[in-house]
């Protein structure tokens, strides 16, 4: 109700005297748990293939005990468990740097400048990375169960190398909308810091409410269509 009626009242600016117009101040104050809800978005998404990445390191570690004995899964293992391990200390730093970065203490607009402009090159980075989190994990899953006496076979080289494109593509889409969406919203609010107005913001919020409804269609769609494909590739194996 608050965040209607300050809405309101900048909107009807315009018609008040200068004095009441809303200042930079009261936008500032406006803006900021959105800024701050936006930035819990990102350092989610890191906690959680932070811990993914813990979880592969785990499966990696037993998996080079339980192929010792087959030189090349081992060095399959090995590579793999030193990637996990920069993956985990490149995620580590992005975690730090962000919430070195989010000091509200400091000038709103020059936090997202510097967020804004992190964001956009390191983060990138790490949503691809993420990808690769994924599958490491589930292959480290994989070849820790399906362990025989020291031997590991894919039944079908091709229908796994299709089935893994198809999932890096998959999470990689997920990621990347709404990794945008969330810059976006952090464009707005630094275009309405700069303009001492709240247009911008407004308008991405009426944006994001339609556009939710289309993300999560095509989000169920694409689940579907991925579950069947595993569905399809898994009874071809058996």
């Amino acid at each position: 109700m608050e965040e209607n009626n300050f809405i309101k009242t900048w909107e009807r600016q315009k018609d008040i005297p200068v004095k009441e117009k809303i200042d930079k101040e009261m936008i500032t104050d406006y803006l900021k748990p959105k800024v701050s809800k936006v930035s819990w978005t990102f350092n989610f998404n890191l906690v959680f293939y932070l811990a993914a990445l813990i979880a592969s390191i785990v499966l990696l570690s037993m998996n080079l005990y339980g192929y010792r004995t087959n030189s090349v899964m081992l060095t399959v293992q090995a590579v793999l468990l030193l990637y996990s391990l920069l993956f985990l200390g490149y995620g580590i730093f992005i975690f730090m740097k962000i919430r070195e970065i989010n000091n509200f203490s400091k000038d709103l607009r020059e936090l997202l400048e510097t967020k804004i402009k992190f964001l956009r090159f390191h983060y990138e980075i790490w949503l691809i990375i993420t990808v690769f989190v994924v599958w490491i994990l589930s292959f480290a899953l994989n070849t820790l169960v399906d362990n025989q006496d020291g031997f590991y076979r894919i039944n079908k080289p091709g229908l796994f190398i299709i089935i893994s494109i198809v999932m890096l593509c998959f999470i990689y889409f997920a990621q990347k909308v709404s990794s945008e969406i969330s810059l976006r919203n952090l464009r707005s609010f630094l275009r309405d810091l700069e303009a001492n107005s709240l247009e911008h913001t407004t308008r991405f919020e009426l944006r994001k409410k339609k556009m939710r409804w289309i993300f999560i269609t095509g989000i169920i769609i694409l689940t579907v269509l991925l579950i069947i494909g595993v569905v399809k590739g898994v009874s071809m194996i058996q």
